[in-house]
């Protein structure tokens, strides 16, 4: 297995509605930058939007989003870290079940965000905060 190189595209303050929306545009921006194609540049852009929505309706506190480039042997991609310094998850378990009624609670962007990746993370303590790692891969 190859080692993964990383790159910083963009970093963002996620601390209002409005950083979600640039969030989202980011995430756009950076997929139609490399090439993928629009369906999955849709996925990026709905997961981003997920999980920093996450942040500001849950967490307590400001956030961050970082973007970085990733290449790994010959996939490059995308990999978006999103994470605050809130009130973290106190039943990580429960919060990334699916179950019915996961989905209408907190895990529903968490849930739905790790299924239109290709790589997904999440760290949180209760109290520590809570950060999500997300990679999706050109032409997976």
């Amino acid at each position: 297995m190859s080692a993964i190189e990383i790159h910083e595209l963009a970093k963002l303050r996620i601390a209002k509605m409005q950083d979600v929306v640039l969030a989202r545009f980011l995430g756009r921006e950076e997929a139609n930058k490399l090439s993928f194609d629009q369906h999955n540049v849709t996925r990026i852009a709905t997961a981003v939007s997920e999980i920093t929505r996450n942040v500001i309706q849950h967490s307590g506190a400001e956030g961050e989003m970082t973007i970085h480039l990733v290449h790994e042997g010959d996939k490059k991609g995308l990999q978006f870290i999103v994470s605050d310094q809130g009130k973290g998850i106190s039943n990580l378990t429960a919060a990334t079940r699916e179950t019915g009624a996961t989905l209408i609670s907190l895990g529903a962007g968490l849930i739905g965000s790790r299924k239109l990746m290709d790589y997904f993370h999440i760290q949180s303590s209760p109290g520590q905060g809570t950060t999500v790692t997300m990679i999706k891969w050109v032409n997976q």
